[in-house]
Parts: C-alpha cells; sequence; structure tokens
C-alpha cells in the first residue's frame, strides 16, 4: 500500500465505527472521486475548525454565533429540551413537533468512562435559565436524556440540580424503549414520547 493511501486510511480509522478495513474502502472509493469533490471534501474538513462551530447558547452546530434554532423567532424561548447530543436534538427535530428550543449537555453522566457532572454543560444550562427567568417566569425544562442507566442517572441529576430555579421540569413519556438511544428512535415514537411527556 502507497503510503498515501496508508496515512489517509490511519486518519479515517481514528473516527468512531470506523476499522482499518472499513477506512481502507473508504479510501478505496475516494480514489475514484473526481478531484473536484476531493478539493471541496479537503476544503470542508480543513474550515471546520474555522469560524463559530457550536452555538454560544445551547451547542447545536452552528455557523454563527446562534445556531438556526436559537435564532429563530417562531421558536418558543421559554422551552428547553436538554439533549445528550447534537444527534439526539436532530432526531428531536426531524418530528416536527416540538416548537422549543434545546441544550445539548455534551454526553450523559458515565462514572466508568470519567464523565461527571462537572465535564456536562450543566452550570451553562442553570445561567441560560437564570438570565431567562429576568424575561418570564413561564419556563419548562423538557429532560430529554436517553432511556438508558446513564441517561436516567443524568435526568435525576439535572432534576435536583434544577429543582432550587423553581421552573417546570419534565420528561419525555415512557415511549422509548428501555436501553435505546434517541438517535436511532424513529419519528413516531419519539413525537408520542414528546406528547406523553410528564
Amino acid at each position: 500500500m502507497s503510503n498515501k493511501i496508508k496515512k489517509i486510511t490511519e486518519y479515517l480509522a481514528k473516527l468512531p465505527g470506523i476499522g482499518p478495513r472499513q477506512a481502507a474502502r473508504l479510501v478505496l472509493d475516494l480514489i475514484e472521486w473526481p478531484v473536484a469533490e476531493l478539493d471541496g471534501l479537503a476544503r470542508s474538513i480543513s474550515d471546520i475548525k474555522s469560524g463559530p462551530l457550536l452555538c454560544k447558547q445551547c451547542f447545536n452546530f452552528a455557523d454563527n454565533e446562534l445556531c438556526e434554532i436559537c435564532a429563530s423567532h417562531r421558536r418558543d424561548q421559554t422551552s428547553i429540551a436538554v439533549v445528550e447530543k447534537v444527534t439526539d436534538l436532530q432526531s428531536m427535530e426531524k418530528t416536527g413537533i416540538y416548537k422549543g428550543v434545546y441544550h445539548v449537555l455534551g454526553g450523559s453522566i458515565n462514572p466508568a468512562l470519567g464523565m461527571l457532572p462537572e465535564k456536562l454543560r450543566i452550570s451553562e444550562l442553570k445561567t441560560r435559565i437564570e438570565k431567562l427567568k429576568t424575561l418570564t417566569r413561564n419556563i419548562e425544562v423538557i429532560i430529554a436524556t436517553n432511556p438508558n442507566m446513564q441517561g436516567e442517572t443524568t435526568a435525576l441529576y439535572l432534576e435536583e440540580e434544577l429543582r432550587p430555579l423553581a421552573i417546570k421540569v419534565s420528561r419525555l413519556a415512557h415511549g422509548l424503549a428501555s436501553g435505546s438511544t434517541l438517535e436511532y428512535a424513529n419519528e413516531t415514537t419519539l413525537a408520542n414520547a414528546l406528547k406523553n411527556r410528564r
């Protein structure tokens, strides 16, 4: 294998879920691409860290300081769905039902992997709520963590942390199968879980 191909394969194999064989297959596919598309891919990868990457308010992907959802005047800024990852946010958006905004924690509590509460964006959520409380008391936080052990632990921790703020806190209804993740839930299941939240 040439050094060029080997180097690209090594980089691709660093991505989660991509092993050396899968990386080699991807490189073989990339070889067939036109030069213009390869140049476009290279520029896109190179530009990924230039300018804003995450929304300063909710930590969704963004091209500006605020993501499209946070910047929209059509969204209910007093309803905040707290999710673990951006992919969970995207899954909820696909339902077309939720009209509020989001807050991406950046993971879930998992001491075995070193993910402790202070590594999540919980303090940013509390600061955001406190600022919002200066405008209105009618705030709802929907805890939309995954229905697995880490998600449940995170949800319980969040409920305790948010209790002193005297706001409405709800959770997604248990229409989601235990042990599943929001990222792979279908739109109907997520829609029902949103409608029947408690």
